[in-house]
């Protein structure tokens, strides 16, 4: 038996999942309910809590997990998660405080976004593509590349921090410490602060209430942000094509819950050849097909998939 878990910038999720990679039952817990716990506790309680009411759910033991997956943010190494910027996590052994819970399990990490992409290519839109870029949009921007249908891994760190990417040298604050990365301009986090601030809402709205009030408020100034918001992301974008000359760009994480506002306009700006040296043959833009959810199931895919040196 299989459990995954995505560590979002805003949630802990845990999913059982079969063998044909799709998830059976599911928890979800939010860190902003953690009160006084700190972030690394709150985190290992809810994932102690989730797997056991998933076990009693399905009337399995803790002996019948055999699997851990964990897609964590940051540049975990050897087990440990380092370097997680938006919930101020370094260091945390996730794996050994997890073992001792789960003695019959293997326990394995890796960054969130790579294991997302390995759902995508294994059961979801890159499927059929040998060259692809996966961008993971979410409270911050991460992402992974295929090329001749190898994960590239480097030997050094994590990689592939599409979201600190450097957009405007002089541009706002990131939580990395640099100015002017992609993601402190194109996080879903960032565009749902802004379309809220715009609209004037202060409650908790979902991604489809914020939809709905867009469609039916005829207003310049959201549609000037949300064409601001295209423009820097084909920006960010652009680079990685100019780089690694992918057949396809699949965007996943939470943004996918704002897909009716933004992709098509950002196919059409790519489509044209936007911020590309080779501008007659642009890949194709796609969305990721396991949603959200990809996290949970690309973390059951670690194991032979994702090499740490």
């Amino acid at each position: 038996m299989k459990i995954g878990i995505d560590l979002g910038g805003s949630h802990v999720s845990i999913g059982l999942v079969d063998n044909n990679n799709e998830i059976v039952e599911k928890r979800t817990y939010f860190i902003n309910d953690r009160e006084d716990m700190s972030v690394k506790n709150y985190i290992l309680t809810s994932i102690k809590t989730g797997i056991k009411e998933i076990l009693l759910s399905k009337s399995l033991s803790e002996k019948d997990v055999k699997l851990i997956g964990i897609a964590s943010p940051g540049n975990p190494k050897n087990g440990i998660i380092q370097n997680v910027v938006n919930l101020g996590i370094d260091n945390f052994d996730i794996t050994t405080s997890l073992s001792i819970y789960f003695e019959n399990a293997e326990v394995y990490v890796a960054n969130d976004a790579k294991c997302a992409a390995l759902a995508e290519k294994t059961v979801g839109s890159l499927k059929d593509y040998a060259d692809s870029v996966f961008l993971c949009i979410g409270t911050g921007i991460g992402g992974a590349v295929f090329m001749n249908n190898k994960l590239l891994v480097p030997r050094k760190n994590t990689g592939f921090e599409f979201g600190h990417m450097i957009i405007r040298r002089d541009g706002e604050k990131c939580n990395c410490g640099n100015n002017g990365c992609l993601e402190t301009y194109c996080s879903k986090k960032k565009l749902k602060e802004k379309l809220c601030k715009s609209l004037k809402i202060k409650d908790y709205v979902s991604a489809a209430e914020i939809i709905e009030i867009v469609k039916n408020n005829s207003n310049k100034e959201i549609d000037s942000l949300i064409n601001t918001y295209v423009e820097n992301l084909a920006l960010g974008i652009g680079n990685l094509i100019n780089i690694f000359e992918p057949e396809v760009i699949c965007i996943g994480g939470s943004i996918v819950h704002y897909e009716e506002l933004i992709i098509e306009r950002l196919r059409r700006k790519l489509e044209v050849g936007a911020y590309q040296f080779n501008k007659k043959n642009p890949p194709k833009i796609l969305v990721a097909r396991t949603g959200n959810d990809a996290g949970i199931i690309g973390a059951t895919l670690i194991e032979g998939n994702i090499k740490e040196y």
